[in-house]
């Protein structure tokens, strides 16, 4: 039983070997529960920490979509803008 949707935002494919062909067309992933999420996002972060680091921010409670987080990633230089 899939209990938590992580969306992965345009900043991951944009500065990660990741790519959003290995993802659904709506760039969603679903996990069983948000350890598995996490384990995820460390999981992906060992491939690429001298860029920066995959992080998962909880959706906010006003957020209409059916997703638990959203994957964004953070640069080790410059400034975090996050995705629109």
């Amino acid at each position: 039983m899939v209990d938590y949707i992580v969306e992965i935002k345009d900043s991951v494919f944009r500065e990660t070997p990741l790519a959003e062909a290995n993802f659904d067309e709506d760039g969603r992933l679903a996990f069983d529960l948000k350890t598995d999420a996490e384990e995820w996002v460390t999981e992906q972060n060992r491939e690429h920490t001298s860029r920066g680091q995959l992080t998962l921010h909880t959706a906010h409670p006003t957020d209409t979509s059916d997703v638990d987080a959203y994957a964004v990633f953070q640069p080790v230089k410059g400034v975090w803008v996050p995705d629109s």
